[in-house]
């Protein structure tokens, strides 16, 4: 009886195409995830739910990307003009000298507010390129009060600022109605900024939201034929 035994040495050369396609894989390992923003969105609608539990996730993604921390990073020189401005004009808004005393707190607790949120940002973007877990929507005690305190301090804002606009006084000292130009419009335009930004983000958000999902559902569809 006569065996056919055939052997493969150094020289021999790489299997062609036909057969390394029909080549079984045991592999059970899955290939390195990308981990750029949508298959981000994709893989927390995944794991979601509910449309809320999703959206929660989402914009924890969003809040912890790059961009987002360039952008805090970034702001920050916001809230140490607000200091500057109140300590300077601080006794120079007889209307309500609570304006530029606004003016200081609101610019103290922003530059905590951005330092800590582009430390926290870093380190899941740190733990993200480690391929290390880190939940996006977990949140300090510490960070939680101070956004409370900011938003409660903002409202206050609001209430001071806007109600003088009417009886504001910018070119008369001896006036009970002055408040120095620069301190009063600074504070106007810092408030009626933020609730512009604060609509632009929830639209932007809102759209990147419906984006993320329609996709996630189109390749649903496409994976399940």
């Amino acid at each position: 009886m006569s065996h056919n035994v055939v052997v493969i040495g150094m020289d021999a050369g790489p299997p062609n195409y036909n057969a390394a396609m029909n080549t079984p894989n045991d592999s059970t390992e899955l290939p390195p995830s990308y981990n750029s923003l949508f298959n981000q969105l994709q893989r927390a609608k995944e794991e979601s739910t509910n449309p809320a539990d999703y959206a929660l996730k989402a914009c924890g993604i969003l809040c912890g990307s790059i961009i987002i921390t360039i952008i805090f990073a970034i702001s920050s020189a916001i809230p140490i003009t607000m200091i500057i401005i109140g300590a300077i004009y601080k006794d120079q808004c007889t209307i309500d000298h609570k304006i530029p005393i606004w003016l200081i707190v609101s610019g103290v607790f922003g530059c905590l507010s951005a330092i800590i949120r582009t430390i926290q940002n870093c380190y899941s973007i740190y733990k993200k390129r480690q391929n290390e877990s880190y939940e996006q929507g977990k949140k300090s005690c510490i960070t939680s009060v101070i956004e409370l305190f900011i938003f409660s301090w903002f409202i206050c804002g609001n209430v001071w600022v806007y109600s003088a606009k009417s009886s504001v006084v910018t070119d008369n000292q001896l006036d009970p109605f002055y408040c120095h130009a620069t301190c009063y419009y600074f504070a106007f335009w810092v408030i009626t900024v933020s609730w512009i930004v604060m609509a632009l983000l929830c639209c932007c958000c809102c759209c990147i939201l419906v984006i993320a999902g329609c996709g996630a559902g189109i390749a649903s569809i496409f994976s399940s034929k």
